[in-house]
């Protein structure tokens, strides 16, 4: 009589059942970090974890946008194990406080990343930057942020926030066609020139000062704007362009990095400029 896959299985686990019992008794003894014991299917290992009254290691994952919250946590938790890596770049720093040594590697299981998030005034003014506007909404993003503005003509004079919006609401352009002719025996020559400019320049808002914290716990920063006419079209439109942005953002960047590297002066864990 022949016996199906099954059958044969049942019997292969049966015959392991005296291990298992001695396993089972043996359990207080376990070296493994969470108990293991063999089970009849197929001598699947089973985590028995969920049923002991304490987790086998701390696990957790803590993500957040505030920089005083991720160096609390740090302050709380980091120890010789810990190693947190800052890229100064992307604004972030991700510390894996389980992380151990070449020697003795840990499982990796308790981590904190901080996501640094632009404040709303500093997302403003990146979002304007090089953006080609007409009137009304350069004039409108004049008006939402005047608290953090000051304004100065193209000639140098202080202005309002409400002069300039309404100056660039209010802009027009004029133009001129120019022809000349010069007609020769061998030839004939022909020239044209369009003249387009903005009227009244010396009440346009040449630039705009922007200040305002580009991170929340960050010093505030001043960005400098030039207010750039184009009338290539029928209608004037405005572009911002925030001079030496890269500059800006460098300083930003290495404040970013001086702040957790004096909050983390005095812990046992190692910090890195980098990404993992």
């Amino acid at each position: 009589m022949s016996m199906d896959k099954s059958a044969i299985q049942q019997i292969q686990d049966s015959a392991n059942i005296p291990e298992l019992v001695k396993q089972l008794g043996n359990i207080d003894r376990v070296e493994t970090a969470t108990p293991l014991v063999f089970v009849p299917n197929s001598m699947n290992l089973q985590d028995l974890e969920e049923y002991m009254p304490e987790a086998a290691r701390f696990r957790l994952h803590l993500k957040t946008s505030s920089l005083p919250d991720f160096i609390n946590y740090n302050n709380a938790y980091a120890d010789v194990d810990a190693q947190c890596f800052i890229s100064a770049k992307k604004m972030t720093a991700n510390t894996i406080f389980d992380l151990g040594s070449v020697a003795n590697p840990l499982h990796k299981e308790h981590k904190a990343t901080l996501q640094l998030e632009k404040t709303a005034a500093y997302q403003a003014v990146c979002d304007a930057d090089g953006l080609r506007m007409g009137q009304k909404d350069a004039a409108e993003f004049v008006e939402e942020w005047a608290e953090n503005l000051i304004a100065t003509s193209k000639t140098g004079e202080a202005m309002t926030p409400a002069q300039a919006a309404a100056k660039l609401r209010d802009l027009t352009i004029t133009a001129a066609r120019e022809v000349n002719s010069k007609v020769h025996d061998f030839g004939a020559s022909m020239s044209a020139m369009e003249k387009i400019e903005a009227q009244d320049q010396e009440l346009i808002p040449g630039e705009l000062q922007f200040t305002c914290e580009p991170y929340n716990s960050f010093d505030k920063r001043t960005f400098k704007l030039r207010v750039g006419i184009l009338t290539g079209g029928d209608k004037p439109e405005i572009k911002l362009r925030i001079l030496q942005i890269e500059a800006m953002k460098e300083v930003i960047s290495e404040e970013f990095k001086t702040k957790l590297e004096a909050a983390f002066g005095d812990l046992a864990m190692k910090s890195f400029i980098g990404e993992i």
